[in-house]
């Protein structure tokens, strides 16, 4: 069974990579390597960056933990597992590095060939937040350092990008959030705490009428359920 998170939404980060290595052993045995780098400045998240803290892929390095390998985050092209030890992780000052001792599927084939040719040279890791920390320098620049997550997958993916859903700023201080870009054309325009951050389904403006904001359909909905029963009630009365 594949593994989901144990709590928390899910995140997903991915990283350009000079440490994708594909080795062949004697007996043709094939292996990828490489490494999710610590203290490391990510690109723009949304009006902040994000470094990893050394000590926050702990759970994962502990007996029992299940950890995939996977392409672009696909569980059908499943590469392998710490649990069947056909993945290894290890702690070092760099990184969190890991091994994969590859299958003899076609899907491999075709991961080998890409990481020989340069074509996918990225790595990526989906992770729920167990806990981070928000601040901000005298500059304004917000920083987030994830101290602790839940790590479910790593991928060897083609596309390095950083997908605004899949980055969770529920843990950001409200004094903050201010700051956050989380928005697109789309997007609402309320300035409370939780639509700044991306939470417009528990919109916190008694008085939002952005009909780009989830809570103003869901005041809609509850305004029309009000008025039926009005009209019921009055029915009844006549």
């Amino acid at each position: 069974m594949i593994k989901q998170p144990k709590s928390g939404e899910r995140e997903v980060r991915t990283l350009p990579t000079s440490e994708f290595r594909i080795a062949t052993a004697d007996d043709g045995t094939r292996t990828l390597s490489g490494l999710v780098p610590y203290n490391s400045q990510s690109l723009d998240l949304g009006g902040f960056t994000e470094l990893i803290a050394p000590s926050a892929f702990a759970g994962a390095l502990a007996p029992g933990s299940d950890v995939l390998m996977l392409r672009d985050h696909d569980v059908s092209n499943l590469l392998g597992r710490t649990k069947s030890k056909t993945l290894t992780l290890t702690d070092s000052p760099e990184g969190l590095r890991f091994t994969c001792t590859l299958p003899k599927t076609t899907q491999a084939n075709d991961l080998v060939a890409s990481v020989e040719r340069g074509d996918l040279d990225a790595n990526s890791f989906g992770f729920c937040t167990i806990e981070d920390k928000w601040l901000a320098d005298a500059a304004g620049n917000v920083v987030r350092t994830l101290l602790s997550v839940d790590l479910y997958e790593i991928s060897a993916v083609s596309f390095p990008a950083y997908p605004t859903s899949q980055v969770s700023v529920r843990s950001c201080p409200v004094e903050l959030r201010s700051k956050l870009v989380k928005r697109d054309a789309d997007a609402c325009e309320c300035d409370c705490a939780q639509c700044v951050g991306g939470d417009c389904g528990i919109c916190s403006d008694a008085d939002c009428d952005d009909e780009n904001c989830s809570c103003a359909e869901a005041r809609s909905i509850r305004n029309a359920d009000a008025n039926r029963r009005l009209s019921i009630r009055l029915a009844f009365a006549e």
